[in-house]
Parts: C-alpha cells; structure tokens; sequence
C-alpha cells in the first residue's frame, strides 16, 4: 500500500506544466528534520527476491557543479569502499568550475559525453535542459525499485516541484532552505572605521566606503561576472520577485496573488540600481577587471583579498565560521539587509540530481544517489569528509569543521546540495548567532503564493529565450557592474535589445500560461 501511495503521488497529474517551486519555512535550516519518513509518502523496499541485479560491477560518473576539494579523492575512496560492498558500484565525481559551468554545462549533452548522474536546479534551466531530452524520465516504478528510502523520505510536494510537463527528470533535495542574500563582512574593520552594525545597503555602503578609502591591500566587495548580489539586495527587497523569463527581469512579485507579470529591468528602481552600480564601480568596490573575475566571492573574503563577501545564509554562515576559526582577528560577522522586507522559502528544485538520458547504468545510479541521501554514512563523507581529519562530532551532536583554511575538505566543499537531506544535514558547531535569529526572522516575513509552484513551459519561445540570453551577457553584465559610461543609457539600450530579441512575445506566452494556472487553482 505504501509503494501505491508513492506511486499515486508521483503519476497524479499536476496543475502546472513543469518544475519550480515553493513550501513554507521550517527549522530544518539549522539541521532539525523538517518531517520524520512517517509524515512523507513512502515505498516499501522490494522483497527480498525482486532485489535489483548487482551481480556486475560498474563504475559510475557524475558532475556536480563547483571547485574540486584537494581532498576529494581521499573521500571518494572512502564512499567507494562502502558503495563496492552495498551495490558492487563505484562513483567518480567531475567538476564543472564556477568560473565556466554556465558554458560547459549544455555542452555535456550536445557533445554526447558518457556520464550517469548530474546536479540539476530550477537556477541552472532544468526545466529546459529536461524539455531538450538531456535527463532521463523517472518513472514510478523506477523510483520506487532503485530508490526505495528516498521514496519514504521525500515531500509530495518535491516531487510535485520536479515534474515537468507531468514528468520528473530530477531527484530534488528535500531541504528546504531560503535563497536570500546576506553579507559578511570583517568586525575588527567595521569597528576601527567606526560604522555601527549593519542593518540596510546604505549602512552597507558606508562599510564599503571605508575600506575603498582607507584599506589599499582589499578589494572592499570582489564582484564579477556571476555576480547577483547587489541585484537581490537592492531590488529584490523591493519587488520579492520570482523570475519567470531567464536572462530578463520579467517576473511576479510575490506579495501580488494576481500573476500580472513586471519588468524590472523596465521600472524606475532598476534605472536607480543601475546609477548605484555605476557610482559604486568609480568608487572602486570592486575590481576594475571585474568582468574577467572568476574567483567565487567567499573564497576572495576567505584569502584575505577582500573585506566582504554575499550570498545566500547557508554558504556566508559557513564562510563567517570558517574566517573566524582561521583569524579569529578578523571578527567576521553576518548580516541580514533584508531589513523587513517579504522573503519566500527556495523550492526544493533549487538543487537536486539528475540521470543522463543516455547513461549506460541508470538503475545503478539511481542505487548510489538513494545511497549518498539516505546513508548516513556517505552523507558524512560527501558533505563533511572523513571524521577525525576534516570534521569531528561535538557532545550535542553537531559538526565542528578540522583544519580551517587549511583543511582539504571544508564542510559542504564537494558540492554535495544536490542530494542534501533535512533529516542528515546537522548544525554547525562554529555556526555563527546571527545565523538562527535571520532565519526566524525570514520565516516570519516569508509570503506564500500558488504561483510559486508555476513553471513557465518554454516550449513556443525557445528561439527567443536563446536571444535573450545573449543580450543580457553583452548588456546586462556590465549594469550589473557598473561598467558603463551612462547608466541611463545602458538600461535603455539593454530594453531595446530585449524588445528586438523578441521579449513581448514570450511575455505575452508566459502571461496567458500564468493566468491558465491560477485559472486551475480555483
């Protein structure tokens, strides 16, 4: 009976027509479940007779996204020891940088490379990469055959989120987390330049300031291209938008249950983020080669570049933990800018794994990923690297990071949020205070809306979507950054571009799809 409810979960048609989105808040951020396996739809495993085939070894490749810890083969050994012994399988895991996963990513599939399993993300176009045929579909039966305690592990709602046109191409992470942005920055600098806590982008900028003045050795914020920071802090705290047109500013604001789309590249208070990027580039926050940076922000703050770091709480909080443990001089602190403004929870499709669709050994691999979610021990591994070198366990059953910057697997390093599970996912020992009290604070002020769980099906627009991507890294990348001689001007041109690429199309397409989805909430 279990396994038919699992099933039913799964086959039921779904009022929207692909991936996305939304739930509302729970603790399980700082690592408490956020249900136990009884609260979630769930599989039985399969008798004993009816077990899956792993008479014959095979060996597994998968790409995750990020820079390779200098550990990593340490790890993976250890996980291949266990995963030999529980499914006669071992996995090798490939890296796609930062600095280029954008590029290098489609080109996985378009180029035909043998590999098995792969990060995907509503972020990274699961959606559009799943409608081009790159995934494999998972079918109930599949699911509840090779991944039986994922089955009993995950929300409804997750699988709900990673249908695409009522077919699941992922295995979406069941942690549910907030994507917002937040900022460290380095207490013993605020304090010497007597600026007070940070509570708005102006306090912010004082900050910012100081050190352009006053420090010569840091860069005061090392932007660069991927760079989305100062946009969500400075507009999404105006509109709480949910993007709905990639590499465009067309969007819902959550707070409006309406679904009238907006374009924020079109209003007054992206003219004004624009000015502000611009002034801010002169001033010299970042530097002058900023479009050419391809060094993730943290690790610029970690190396002692720069003088603060943004993104989202999880990754600055651990940032904040690993500063402090290596320059407990430093005082690094975390700071919430939100300063009231609507929140919402991430979708579970912010991160999850997927199945090549011409992997060799899907049944296998969907074994191994069952194995890195649910085992404790591979979770361990993947996420924290080996005990007693890279983590140890404190009394109250939380992780305390070993060798600081110098550690060759930091907490989180190998990239493992595509498989990351609330129930596993334990609390730092070094995390900082602030961590929790934005957390509780974002949980109050999240909204909810029905439209969260919409997905846009790009089906009719993809000619279009394909120009639009081109405009905003020729157009749009430099606003960002505030490379440009005339902002007003730049924000213009970049409107004109959009319109000759075809966007009042594809908006007109994305409206009538919003509007047949709140149609069906009814």
């Amino acid at each position: 009976m279990a396994a038919g409810l699992a099933a039913a979960v799964l086959a039921g048609c779904s009022s929207n027509s692909g991936n996305n989105s939304s739930a509302s808040p729970t603790a399980s951020e700082s690592g408490s479940p956020s249900a136990s396996p009884s609260a979630s739809p769930s599989a039985s495993a399969a008798p004993e007779a009816n077990k899956p085939d792993t008479s014959k070894e095979v060996k597994l490749k998968m790409y995750l996204i990020g820079d390779a810890p200098k550990d990593l083969g340490l790890v993976y050994d250890e996980v291949n020891k266990l995963m030999k012994k529980d499914i006669n399988a071992t996995i090798e895991p490939m890296f796609l940088s930062w600095g280029d996963y954008a590029q290098k990513y489609p080109l996985l599939f378009a180029t035909g490379e043998d590999f098995d399993l792969v990060f995907s993300a509503n972020w990274n176009k699961y959606g559009a990469q799943a409608d081009k045929g790159a995934f494999l579909e998972l079918t109930p039966e599949m699911l509840n055959t090779y991944m039986p305690q994922t089955m009993q592990e995950m929300p409804p709602e997750a699988w709900e989120q990673a249908k695409v046109k009522d077919k699941i191409y992922m295995v979406p992470s069941s942690y549910k987390e907030f994507s917002h942005t937040v900022v460290g920055v380095r207490g013993d600098l605020r304090e010497k330049y007597g600026i007070a806590e940070l509570k708005t982008v102006d306090d912010f900028e004082k900050y910012l300031d100081a050190i352009a003045k006053n420090e010569p050795g840091l860069v005061p914020f090392d932007a660069g291209a991927s760079t989305y920071a100062t946009g969500d802090l400075i507009i999404n705290t105006e509109f709480t938008p949910k993007l709905i047109i990639g590499s465009s500013g067309v969007s819902i604001d959550l707070k409006d249950t309406s679904g009238k789309l907006i374009d924020i590249s079109q209003t007054p208070q992206y003219m004004e983020y624009a000015k502000k990027m611009a002034d801010w580039n002169k001033k010299g926050y970042w530097s002058k080669n900023a479009l050419l940076n391809k060094t993730p922000i943290k690790d610029s703050f970690l190396a002692g570049k720069s003088a603060s770091m943004a993104g989202n709480l999880l990754d600055m909080s651990l940032g904040i933990a690993t500063a402090n443990q290596n320059h407990p001089e430093w005082k690094a602190e975390l700071f919430d800018l939100y300063n009231g403004a609507a929140t919402f929870v991430n979708p579970y499709t912010g991160n999850g794994v997927s199945i090549n669709a011409n992997s060799k050994n899907p049944e296998r691999a969907l074994m191994a990923l069952d194995l890195l979610r649910n085992n404790e021990a591979y979770f361990n591994l993947t996420t924290y690297g080996i005990a007693g070198t890279h983590y140890e366990m404190t009394a109250d059953g939380k992780v305390q990071a070993l060798g600081g910057t110098e550690s060759g697997f930091k907490v989180d390093s190998g990239s493992p949020w595509g498989w990351r599970t609330a129930a596993l996912y334990k609390p730092q020992a070094d995390q900082p205070p602030a961590f929790k009290a934005i957390q509780d604070t974002w949980a109050k002020t999240a909204v909810t809306n029905p439209l969260l769980n919409f997905v846009f099906d790009t089906t009719n627009v993809k000619n279009e979507l394909a120009a639009l991507k081109n405009v905003a890294e020729q157009y749009r990348t430099p606003i960002t950054l505030g490379v440009v001689d005339d902002p007003v001007a730049a924000v213009n041109t970049l409107n004109a571009k959009y319109k000759e690429a075809g966007l009042e199309k594809v908006v007109t397409e994305a409206q009538k799809q919003i509007d047949a989805f709140l149609q069906g909430q009814k």
